[in-house]
């Protein structure tokens, strides 16, 4: 690896062997990769040794942020970039982050990416920038809640924008993949509404997934990309549905329990 820069790029995985070795030679200059895997029992803790990664454990806990904090803890570097597995940096966006990590903008110590995300193969519709770079110690995930972005101590965060500056997100393979997903983190959404207090509510379980899917298919651009966009956008709304009809399920069940299931 390089030392031109002082960026510490940190991955947590668990059986992500799929794009690894793409991720890896994407940030290979970095000053050093930091991988925390969760016990993987495919080729991914020998990709990461193949490509020099500091390899660290952590026991496998159905979310992502947990680790993220311990890998984050491990990196020695001046700045973090955080990646998924199924994540590739462009070149053009390695070539802004070192620029910045040299000379960053006055009280921006945290930068949202822009990323490009692919479902079986083609990208369906826009998405947000994402925090993912940040001066060490600037940010961190809150643990206990999926799909919780970082947040920032000091300051605040640039919104970069470039030709071609992003994260190339292979996020799903196949449309099992997504359900496997739905599963799991509609599972977890569960505990989130018992923590908040949460209750049923028959108007969300209709409007949730429908706004979900207007917002995927009209206003980020699923309609442009045609039966892809379509199926994404229908499977981002089923995943809504589900979460409320679990709740509703859970409670149910509750005021239910002599009832046979």
């Amino acid at each position: 690896m390089g030392n031109t820069n002082k960026i510490s790029v940190v991955i947590n995985t668990y059986n992500a062997e799929r794009i690894l070795e793409q991720c890896l030679d994407s940030v290979k200059d970095a000053f050093e990769i930091v991988l925390c895997d969760m016990y993987s029992d495919d080729n991914t803790v020998e990709i990461a040794k193949k490509h020099h990664c500091k390899v660290f454990y952590h026991k496998r806990m159905g979310i992502a942020e947990p680790a993220r904090n311990y890998a984050i803890d491990q990196a020695k570097g001046e700045w973090i970039l955080v990646l998924d597995a199924d994540e590739i940096v462009t070149p053009e966006l390695w070539q802004f982050l070192v620029g910045y990590s040299k000379q960053p903008k006055a009280n921006h110590m945290a930068c949202l990416i822009p990323r490009d995300t692919f479902v079986f193969g083609k990208r369906p519709v826009k998405e947000r920038p994402t925090k993912r770079f940040w001066k060490a110690g600037n940010c961190y995930y809150p643990t206990g809640e999926v799909h919780q972005g970082p947040v920032t101590r000091i300051g605040n965060d640039l919104k970069v924008k470039g030709k071609n500056i992003s994260l190339l997100h292979y996020h799903l393979s196949s449309i099992s993949d997504f359900n496997e997903k739905t599963e799991r983190y509609t599972d977890l959404e569960l505990e989130r509404f018992e923590r908040k207090g949460k209750g049923f509510s028959l108007t969300m379980l209709i409007i949730r997934p429908l706004f979900e899917f207007i917002k995927y298919y009209f206003i980020n651009g699923g309609i442009l990309n045609g039966t892809h966009g379509l199926i994404f956008s229908v499977l981002k709304g089923h995943y809504k549905f589900l979460q409320w009809a679990k709740l509703y399920e859970k409670e149910f069940k509750e005021k239910n329990p002599d009832l046979f299931y």
